[in-house]
């Protein structure tokens, strides 16, 4: 490879990684104006405005802000699949995983307004949950402990995956009570990881001594 041809692949990957930067920002942007104001109360326009990029900047990256709203569901759920390999500990990695919903709640509820936003849109709603699928696999591998998803273990992650839903929608409830500790209750939740844990255990064990 002689030198032209190497600053030219050089400039070609500081282009794509300013593309990608930039498509982040946008995202990044867009989530948090929408969990502050709500996702239909938001348009191409505000994030333009917010982020500093012209509108057709935007459009380079999205075709609309329908595919905006699938990209940041799909950018959620790929982060907690990533945090859940972050950890040699299983119990550690699903503790880290619940804490991060429910510490960011407002977040992670925005993703329940995407949905029922794109709720008349099939396609949409398919490429969505193919990540939540992703998600719940990987959590029932941890559970697991293996790279089995059949049966048990992804019933648990279904199972606690709803329970860290039904939780997010009580921190953020008006009708909670004013004592309501944020703290007391997220370790209330990450103290079912230990049980859960000890059951895939006592699984495979009882498994093991029907086959017998």
């Amino acid at each position: 490879m002689n030198l032209s041809e190497a600053v030219r692949l050089e400039r070609e990957k500081r282009k794509r990684q300013a593309f990608i930067r930039r498509e982040q920002d946008i995202l990044s942007v867009c989530e948090s104006l929408m969990a502050e104001k709500g996702v239909r109360q938001v348009s191409v326009d505000t994030i333009a405005a917010r982020t500093g990029i012209g509108k057709g900047t935007i459009y380079k990256h999205f075709d609309s802000k329908r595919d905006m709203l699938i990209a940041i569901a799909e950018r959620y759920f790929a982060m907690l699949v990533e945090l859940l390999g972050r950890s040699n500990d299983p119990a550690r990695a699903v503790a880290d995983w619940i804490e991060a919903q429910l510490y960011a709640a407002r977040r992670s509820l925005l993703i329940h307004e995407l949905v029922d936003t794109l709720s008349d849109d099939a396609a949409a709603l398919s490429k969505i949950q193919e990540a939540q699928y992703q998600m719940r696999k990987r959590l029932a591998q941890v559970l697991s402990g293996s790279s089995s998803t059949r049966g048990k273990p992804f019933e648990r992650a279904m199972w606690l995956d709803a329970i860290v839903q039904g939780a997010l929608v009580e921190m953020e409830s008006a009708l909670k009570f004013d004592s309501f500790d944020e703290d007391e209750w997220v370790e209330s939740i990450t103290r079912i990881v230990p049980i859960l844990m000890n059951q895939s255990k006592q699984h495979s064990k009882d498994q093991g001594l029907t086959y017998l």
